[in-house]
């Protein structure tokens, strides 16, 4: 039976959420302002196919009202666009601009930063473990979400 220390686990989570919110940068007030922004402009302009809203709400895990409210604000900047179906005038999929992967760049070069210290740091070996070791916890994680 597994033990359960909440104490113990709440620091660990809280250890998680530090490195997390350590390794993402803020950008200008005009350009990508969340960590949510990121990943919802990411997911579109490195997708090889236009993906829908539903699509982003599966892969992210945030919920639909969340990437609708992201996805309102990345249009509103211009730095993605609506792709309308010719038969359902209310479905679309999401196509990244130009002023979109020009921010993305930008701010790929600024948010990675710490990524890149900790990966010289480390070294590469570790560093490769513990990123084998986290998309292995993002992948059970997300199983017993998609559950």
């Amino acid at each position: 039976m597994e033990e359960f220390n909440w104490i113990d686990m709440m620091d660990k989570m809280q250890d998680i959420r530090l490195f997390a919110s350590l390794n993402v940068k803020r950008s200008k007030k005009d350009g990508l302002t969340s960590s949510q922004e990121i990943t919802i402009l990411s997911k579109i302009v490195l997708s090889d196919e236009p993906v829908t809203p539903m699509e982003l709400t599966v892969m992210t895990g945030l919920s639909k009202s969340s990437v609708s409210r992201l996805i309102e604000r990345l249009e509103k900047k211009k730095f993605i666009t609506k792709q309308y179906n010719s038969k359902d005038k209310r479905s679309y999929t999401l196509l990244g601009t130009l002023e979109g992967n020009q921010e993305l760049e930008k701010t790929y070069r600024y948010y990675l930063a710490p990524i890149y210290k900790l990966r010289r740091t480390l070294g590469e070996e570790r560093f490769q473990s513990l990123i084998i070791q986290i998309k292995e916890a993002n992948n059970m994680l997300q199983q017993e979400v998609n559950k």
